[in-house]
C-alpha cells in the first residue's frame, strides 16, 4: 500500500526528486575525478641515471617541476568550488521550501492577501443593496411610461428584464436580512453572506444595462417626434393634479374623523406631491424648449426627470387615498374583531380556569358592574349584574339532546345541539345583542356545549340569527383584505365576525401553553380588549391601531382560526406595508440600506402561503420608522433658494435626479449602474 505521505506527494514533487539526483549525481562523479586524478597524473617512464648538471639547468628542471606540481591542483579546487555551490544552493531551497510548505509532501501554499476588516465587506453591500434597489424601482417606474406611449406587447422584454432583477434583489435582501439576525456567525461565512449580496445586486444590475440600449430604441420619438412621447405623460400629470386635490379633502376629512394621530404617516405626503408636480411642470416646459431648438438630447433628459417627478407625486397621493380608505374599513371591522376576540378568550379563560382548579370569572372582568369583557354583546350591553348563569330559551336544534339542555347557574349541562354553538365554548363566536330569551352570553359558563356546524353563509356582521340560532357563525364569503379604495371597504363590510374549522372546541386553542400560561394571556388580552372598547366608545380614534391592538392580543391564545380576527390583522398589515413602499419609493435618494432591507422582508412574509400578518406588520412599521429617520439625517441636498422653488431639492431626495450637480444631476432612467445615468448633460 502506498503511504498517505506518497499519497498526498504533488506531482511538482517529482521535479524536485530529479534535481536532487542530479545534484548528488555531479557531486559523485566531481569526487571521484579529484580521487583518481592523481594517479593519472603519476610518470611512468623508466628512471634515467642522473648526471652531472650544471646549476643552471638545476634551476630550470625544479622551476618546470614547480609548474607542473601547481597545474595539477587547478582541477581538483574547481571541482571542489562547484560542489559546495551546488549544495549550498540545494540547501537554500529545501530551506526556503519548507518554511511555506503547508503539508509533509505539499505543494509551496502562497500566502493569502490579508483580507480586510468585516465593516467594508459590510459597507460594500449596503452600497450594492442601495443601488440596486434605485435602479429595480426606476426601471420599473419609465417601463410605465414606456407601456402607455408603446403598448404592453412592445415592452414585455423590458418588463420581464425588471422582474429578473426584482427577484435578484430580492434574493438579496432575504440573504441582508438572515445577516442582520446573526446568520450565519462565523466570521468567514458572513464573509461569504456579503459577497453573495454584492453578487446578487450585480447580477440584477448586469441584466437592467443588457436592456438599457434596446430600451432606448423603443422610445426613439424622444429622439425624434416628442409629442408621441409628451402626450401620455402629460395625460397622467393633469390626472393626477385633479387627484391631489381631491385628496386634500380626503385627508381632511380623515382626520376629522380619527384625529390626525390616525393620519400621522401621510403628514406632508400631499404638500410633497404638489412639490413634484412642480418640478415636473418646470422640466415638461423645458423639454418642449429643448425639442423646438432641435436638441433632442437635452429635451429627452428633461421629459424623462418630469415623468420621474409625475410617478412621485402619484404615489405619495395614493399612500393618502389608501390610507384614508383602510381607515373606512378598519372603522367597520372592529366592532366584529372586538366582539370575536371577546367570543374566544372567553373560552379560552373557561378552560383555563377549568384546568387551574380556579372559579369560573370573566375575561379581565372589566366590563362595567362586574360583567366580564368576554360577556359583552355585539350591541355594547352595558351593566346590569347578570351572572354567569343564564337561562337559554328557544336553543334546542333539530338533533339537540333535550336532557340538561337548560343552563341554569352555571350547570354544566353537555348540550350538543346543530342549530347554535353558545358563546364561549367556541372561541370565535360574535355574540348577538339580543338572544331570543333575552340570554346574555357569558364568558365563563361551564357547559361544555358543543355545535355541529351553525354556519351562516354570506351574512352582514351583526346580523340576528333567527329560529333560536346561538351567538357563533361564520360568514362564509369572508373576502381578503387590504386592497386600496372600494375593495378594502367592502371587505370590511363583509368580513365575518367569527369561528374557526367544524369540530374544534375551545381545548384546542393555544396549543403548547400551560392552563396557568393560557390563563396569564387571556387575562392580559381582556384588558387590552377593554381598554379599545373604552377607547372606542371615547369617540375619535385610530382604527387602524385598534385592529392592531386587538388581532395582536389576541394571537398568543389564537388557534389560527379565520374569521373577522385574521382579516383584521391582514388588513392592517398590508395598510404598513403600503405605506412604508410608498414612503420608501418617494424619498430613496436619501434611504440606506437597513429601511429597505426590513420593507423587503415585511413584503416577502405578507405573500408567503401562509402569511404572517404580525411580523409583517412589525417590520413593515418599523422600516417606515427607519426611512424617516434617514431622511431626517439626509438633510438639505441642495442650498440655492431657486432649486427649492422649482422642486430639484425634492427631486433629489426622491431619487428622480441623481446629484452631483448645482442643478440635481442627471435624471435617474431605467438600466443598471453603468446605464442609468446616461441622459446627463453633455462634458463642456
Amino acid at each position: 500500500m502506498t503511504s498517505s505521505s506518497i499519497r498526498s506527494r504533488p506531482r511538482r514533487a517529482t521535479s524536485h526528486i530529479w534535481v536532487r539526483l542530479a545534484h548528488t549525481l555531479v557531486g559523485a562523479v566531481a569526487g571521484v575525478v579529484w580521487l583518481v586524478l592523481p594517479w593519472m597524473t603519476i610518470n611512468n617512464d623508466v628512471p634515467v641515471p642522473a648526471t652531472r648538471a650544471t646549476p643552471q639547468g638545476a634551476s630550470a628542471a625544479a622551476a618546470a617541476r614547480d609548474e607542473t606540481s601547481a597545474s595539477d591542483l587547478v582541477l581538483p579546487l574547481a571541482v571542489v568550488v562547484v560542489v559546495v555551490v551546488l549544495a549550498g544552493y540545494g540547501y537554500v531551497r529545501r530551506t526556503r521550501r519548507a518554511r511555506t510548505r503547508t503539508t509533509p509532501g505539499g505543494t509551496v501554499a502562497l500566502a493569502p492577501p490579508a483580507a480586510g476588516p468585516l465593516s467594508e465587506d459590510d459597507e460594500r453591500a449596503r452600497a450594492a443593496l442601495v443601488e440596486a434597489d434605485d435602479c429595480v424601482r426606476t426601471s420599473r417606474e419609465e417601463l410605465g411610461f414606456a407601456e402607455a406611449q408603446c403598448g404592453a406587447d412592445a415592452v414585455e422584454p423590458f418588463a420581464l428584464a425588471v422582474r429578473d432583477a426584482a427577484s435578484e434583489l430580492s434574493a438579496a435582501f432575504r440573504m441582508r436580512q438572515q445577516y442582520d439576525e446573526g446568520v450565519p456567525a462565523d466570521e468567514t461565512s458572513r464573509r461569504h453572506a456579503l459577497a453573495g449580496i454584492v453578487g446578487r445586486c450585480r447580477e440584477a444590475g448586469r441584466r437592467l444595462d443588457t436592456e438599457a440600449p434596446a430600451f432606448d430604441l423603443l422610445r426613439t420619438p424622444l429622439h425624434g417626434g416628442l409629442d408621441e412621447a409628451l402626450q401620455p405623460a402629460e395625460a397622467r400629470f393633469r390626472d393626477l393634479t385633479a387627484r391631489t386635490a381631491a385628496a386634500q379633502t380626503t385627508l381632511a376629512d380623515a382626520v376629522e374623523r380619527y384625529g390626525h394621530a390616525a393620519t400621522a404617516a401621510v403628514t406632508g405626503h400631499l404638500e410633497q406631491a404638489k412639490d413634484r408636480l412642480v418640478f415636473a411642470t418646470v422640466n415638461f416646459n423645458q423639454a418642449r424648449q429643448r425639442a423646438d431648438a432641435g436638441d433632442a438630447e437635452g429635451a429627452a433628459r428633461h421629459l424623462r426627470a418630469a415623468e420621474g417627478a409625475t410617478a412621485q407625486a402619484g404615489v405619495l397621493v395614493s399612500c393618502v387615498e389608501r390610507l384614508s380608505a383602510d381607515l373606512t374599513a378598519a372603522a367597520e371591522l372592529v366592532p366584529d374583531v372586538l366582539s370575536a376576540a371577546e367570543g374566544e378568550l372567553a373560552g379560552v379563560e373557561g378552560v383555563g380556569v377549568r384546568g387551574a382548579g380556579a372559579s369560573a370569572q370573566g375575561v379581565g372582568a372589566q366590563g362595567a358592574g362586574g360583567q366580564g369583557a368576554g360577556a359583552k354583546a355585539t350591541g355594547g350591553q352595558g351593566s346590569g349584574g347578570q351572572g354567569p348563569g343564564v337561562q337559554e330559551a328557544g336553543t334546542q336544534g333539530p338533533g339537540e339532546q333535550a336532557a340538561g339542555a337548560q343552563e341554569a347557574g352555571g350547570q354544566g349541562a353537555d348540550a350538543q345541539g346543530t342549530g347554535w354553538r353558545e358563546a364561549g365554548a367556541r372561541g370565535l363566536g360574535v355574540q348577538e345583542a339580543a338572544q331570543h330569551a333575552g340570554a346574555q352570553g357569558a364568558g365563563d359558563r361551564g357547559a361544555d356545549a358543543q355545535g355541529s356546524g351553525a354556519q351562516r353563509d354570506g351574512q352582514e356582521p351583526g346580523a340576528r340569527g333567527s329560529s333560536g340560532q346561538g351567538t357563533g357563525w361564520q360568514d362564509s364569503g369572508v373576502r381578503d383584505l387590504g386592497a386600496p379604495g372600494a375593495d378594502a371597504q367592502d371587505a370590511g363590510r363583509r368580513a365575518a365576525a367569527v369561528q374557526g374549522a367544524d369540530g374544534q372546541d375551545a381545548q384546542g386553542a393555544a396549543p403548547g401553553l400551560t392552563p396557568g400560561e393560557l390563563h396569564s394571556l387571556a387575562a392580559h388580552a381582556g384588558i387590552v380588549l377593554a381598554a379599545v372598547r373604552e377607547e372606542v366608545a371615547l369617540g375619535a380614534y385610530d382604527p387602524l391601531d385598534a385592529v392592531r391592538k386587538i388581532t395582536q392580543a389576541h394571537a398568543p391564545v389564537a388557534a389560527g382560526r379565520g374569521g373577522a380576527l385574521s382579516v383584521g390583522a391582514l388588513l392592517a398589515a398590508r395598510s404598513a406595508v403600503a405605506l412604508a413602499d410608498g414612503f420608501v419609493a418617494a424619498h430613496r435618494g436619501a434611504l440606506g440600506s437597513t429601511a429597505r432591507t426590513r420593507l423587503a422582508e415585511a413584503e416577502r412574509l405578507l405573500a408567503a402561503e401562509p402569511p404572517d400578518p404580525h411580523t409583517a406588520d412589525a417590520l413593515a412599521r418599523q422600516a417606515l420608522a427607519l426611512a424617516e429617520q434617514d431622511v431626517r439625517m439626509y438633510g438639505n441636498p441642495i442650498a440655492g433658494a431657486a432649486e427649492h422653488a422649482s422642486g430639484a431639492a425634492g427631486a433629489v431626495v426622491g431619487g428622480i435626479l441623481l446629484g452631483g450637480g448645482p442643478d440635481g444631476g442627471p435624471p435617474a432612467s431605467f438600466g443598471g449602474p453603468r446605464t442609468r445615468a446616461r441622459r446627463g448633460k453633455p462634458p463642456g
